[in-house]
């Protein structure tokens, strides 16, 4: 899908801006929402007026959908648009709701919150996106939906997913740092390009999945939020360069981040399996 600035740009044009103008009546300055909009992609707007937003922590939903891979999250979830805020790995989710709505088991934002609010078309990272984007002027979540999300996500833990073979993965990577072996030739570094990237899809999901199962330490975060950012985006990066040193150079950095990612799943692991064991 063709995007600019994180956002979607193959909805219809009228659509969004219809929606954007909806958005933009909840501010103070209309004119204000939209100049951020078109600076930053996402524009600070206060609750309570044209929407309220029922706050959902990311493991809740992810529970309750049995996933944390944002495609599968936007198919699995109910109507009404909603926010994911991807600034931290999974950290909150927004359902935006009819102001006054009453959601008994979810956190509402107190009124005039000023919420990071993305553009109408905005279905990408980085930072906030919609994992569900408005459809059309009060295109809310049902109460009743976001009652039965959080009914299901606080079943507990999900059970453990299979983790792909570290071990394997690990030492494919490590072999690319070998500089004892010979000189690679273009067939080589395509090849070894393919592979790293094919790990790092495979490590992806299933670190952002982990990291949804319990709380983080904040230097556990922090590590968390550059391994994933940089893994997407050398995921992201341009890999069809003919200079032989270029290419091997992007396959490095590939299998550094796969790395990283081992690294990471084996600690989110034995943390899962430690709760499991309590």
């Amino acid at each position: 899908m063709p995007t600019q600035n994180g956002a979607a740009v193959n909805a219809p044009q009228s659509t969004r801006s219809t929606v954007s103008d909806w958005l933009a009546s909840a501010h103070p300055t209309p004119q204000a929402a939209h100049r951020e909009w078109r600076a930053d992609g996402i524009a600070l707007i206060p609750t309570g007026r044209a929407f309220d937003a029922a706050r959902l922590p990311a493991a809740t939903v992810h529970r309750a959908v049995g996933s944390a891979v944002p495609e599968l999250v936007r198919t699995r979830l109910g109507d009404g648009a909603m926010i994911h805020d991807a600034y931290e790995p999974g950290r909150w989710y927004y359902a935006l709701v009819r102001p006054g709505t009453c959601v008994p088991e979810a956190c509402l934002l107190p009124e005039g919150t000023w919420l990071g609010v993305p553009e109408a078309g905005r279905t990408t990272r980085p930072g906030a996106y919609w994992i569900r984007p408005p459809r059309h002027p009060e295109d809310f979540c049902p109460a009743d939906d976001i009652a039965d999300l959080i009914r299901r996500g606080a079943d507990g833990l999900t059970p453990p997913r299979t983790l792909p073979e570290l071990d394997t993965i690990e030492q494919a990577c490590r072999a690319l740092f070998d500089d004892n072996g010979p000189d690679p030739s273009p067939q080589d570094a395509a090849a070894s390009t393919a592979r790293a990237r094919d790990h790092l899809s495979t490590l992806l999901p299933v670190t952002q999945e982990a990291a949804t199962q319990l709380a983080l330490d904040h230097a556990t975060q922090a590590r968390l939020t550059r391994a994933l950012t940089e893994a997407h985006r050398q995921l992201e990066a341009d890999s069809s360069s003919l200079n032989l040193a270029r290419q091997y150079a992007h396959a490095r950095r590939l299998a550094r981040c796969c790395l990283d990612q081992v690294r990471l799943l084996r600690e989110l692991d034995a943390a899962v399996a430690g709760l499991r064991h309590l």
